[in-house]
Formats: C-alpha cells, sequence, structure tokens
C-alpha cells in the first residue's frame, strides 16, 4: 500500500504543490509582513488560506484519476479495494503535513514580532486550522469516490465560497471568537476533535460502497 501512497504524494507534488507554492509563500509574506500588524491576519491564513488549499488534493488527485485511467488501472494491482481507499485518504492525509509546517512557521514568526495573542490563542488557532483543514479534506475525498470530477471539482467551490463567506461575515460583524465560547473552552476542543473523528469514519465508509460499487 505504501506504493499507492508514494504514487498519489508524487501525484501531488507534480500536478498542485509545484504551481501552488508560489501563491503560498505570495500570502504567507503579505499576511506577516504587510496585513501582520491586524489581529485577522493569522486568522484568516489558517483558518482559512491554507485549509482551502490543502484540502483541494483530493479533486487534483480525481482529475489525474480520470485524464491517465489512474483509478482503472489501480484495479490491476495486487490490493484489496480498502488498501485502494485507505491509501487516498493517507496521501490525502499526509499532505496535510505541508500546511501543518508553514502554520507553525507562520504563527511562531506572527507572535515573535507581533505578539497579537497569547501563546495559548496561538496554540488553538493552529489546532483549529489542522482540524478545519482535516474535516474539508475528509469531505472532499469522500466526494471524489462519489462523484466524477465535475462533481468534486463544483462541491469543493461552493464549499470554499461557504467557508469565505462565513469568515467575511465574521470580520464584518467584529465579533470576538471567545464571546463564541458558551461552552467550556476544553468540552468544545472535544466536540470538534469529535465531529473531525466521526467525520472521517463516515467519510470513509461512504467512499469504501461507492468505490465497491464502481468496480461491479
Amino acid at each position: 500500500m505504501s506504493g499507492l501512497i508514494y504514487r498519489d504524494i508524487i501525484t501531488q507534488i507534480r500536478r498542485s504543490f509545484l504551481g501552488n507554492i508560489i501563491p503560498d509563500i505570495l500570502f504567507f509574506f503579505m499576511f506577516l509582513v504587510l496585513l501582520g500588524k491586524y489581529s485577522f491576519s493569522p486568522l484568516t491564513i489558517v483558518l482559512l488560506y491554507l485549509p482551502t488549499q490543502t484540502s483541494i488534493i483530493p479533486i487534483t488527485l480525481k482529475e489525474a484519476d480520470s485524464s491517465y485511467k489512474g483509478r482503472m488501472l489501480s484495479m490491476t494491482f495486487p490490493f484489496s479495494k480498502r488498501e485502494l481507499v485507505l491509501s487516498r485518504y493517507l496521501s490525502c492525509c499526509l499532505y496535510q503535513l505541508y500546511g501543518i509546517g508553514v502554520i507553525i512557521l507562520f504563527l511562531a514568526l506572527h507572535f515573535l514580532i507581533y505578539r497579537t495573542y497569547s501563546p495559548a490563542v496561538y496554540l488553538g488557532i493552529f489546532a483549529g486550522g489542522l482540524l478545519i483543514a482535516l474535516f474539508m479534506t475528509l469531505i472532499n475525498v469522500m466526494v471524489s469516490f462519489v462523484g466524477n470530477i465535475n462533481i468534486s471539482t463544483i462541491f469543493y467551490i461552493v464549499f470554499v465560497l461557504l467557508a469565505a463567506a462565513a469568515y467575511v461575515l465574521y470580520l464584518f460583524l467584529d465579533i470576538d471568537p471567545l464571546d463564541l465560547l458558551i461552552l467550556p473552552l476544553p468540552l468544545l476542543w472535544g466536540i470538534a476533535v469529535g465531529i473531525v473523528a466521526v467525520t472521517g469514519i463516515l467519510s470513509y465508509n461512504v467512499s469504501m460502497n461507492a468505490f465497491a460499487r464502481s468496480c461491479r
């Protein structure tokens, strides 16, 4: 199965990473240097920009499968359906390591330069960005198995627009995130982790069923 993961990661690097690295660098320095003094800077790049960038990988791999009949070729390999589906989930989640590295570097530099928030809040922003990226990735992987490339792309665009609209609304209403914490913080994080975990289980099962049907 490691060979499948390696193939997906190489495809990600060739078709997505190399094309996104320049915009990522530009946005990184724009939000750190030009907009770093504003409180929304770390929230925007960590909770919105990077999750939407890294969660597009399932769509990239779906498009590669469609272009080169990669999914049909994979069926000829000596792997079970479970391994084929699981490898796609693992490769997409492993790509999040790139986003994690960028998030850690950005938040560390932002804290050292501006100290807008306390270390605990920066840690919370990091955790929130990671959970959002994982949630979006799990949903997008499921959609890539259930639908074709057009459906996957449309769903991703709608997903990103809804996330952006919610974020813009948050900025215009000038909401303090701490005011939204009706529940105790540990319980709130527990619920968030639970939602991502349940989403992962449901997403994997739906993808398995969809992939099994496509093989008949």
